[in-house]
């Protein structure tokens, strides 16, 4: 009977953890998250559209000005869209985020005049918004590095 007894408390408390952990995301955790990552997702959209013409895959030139303004104006919305910490969720974003958000908001910062800078040379052409790609890829690098867990 005591082993019958303690096979029902293991399972009740895997269940009750289960359960818990699935309900500790709040409803405003997950919409935070999902508004941040369709932030990064349409960032991620706007730099592939980009390379794809700077690198001359695709002969749309007169996208790559569009392109490089929907890439610079989503780095608007990166302040408000980490602005609110979130708890648990499907997210690969730190809490360092949070802990450290001096930091983490001079790299949006500096993510900003890199697109800023790509928007004024992608408005000469796919050769010079080229020469400035690096610089995005290195300011979105840098908050990936500290800031973004690796895939699991």
């Amino acid at each position: 009977m005591r082993t019958f007894t303690k096979a029902i408390v293991m399972i009740g408390s895997a269940v009750a953890l289960t359960v818990g952990g699935a309900l500790s995301v709040s409803a405003d955790d997950k919409a935070y998250i999902k508004y941040r990552q369709s932030a990064m997702k349409a960032m991620s959209g706007h730099i592939s559209g980009a390379v794809a013409i700077i690198k001359g895959q695709v002969p749309y030139k007169d996208d790559l000005v569009t392109q490089v303004t929907g890439l610079r104006d989503t780095t608007k919305v990166l302040p408000n869209a980490f602005k609110q910490k979130t708890s648990g969720g499907k997210t690969r974003a730190k809490d360092n985020i949070w802990e450290d958000s001096d930091d983490f908001n001079q790299k949006i910062t500096a993510l900003q005049t890199a697109a800023e800078d790509f928007l004024a040379a992608a408005k000469s052409g796919p050769e010079a918004a080229g020469a400035k790609l690096g610089a995005v890829g290195e300011a979105c690098k840098a908050c990936h590095k500290k800031y973004r867990a690796k895939k699991s």
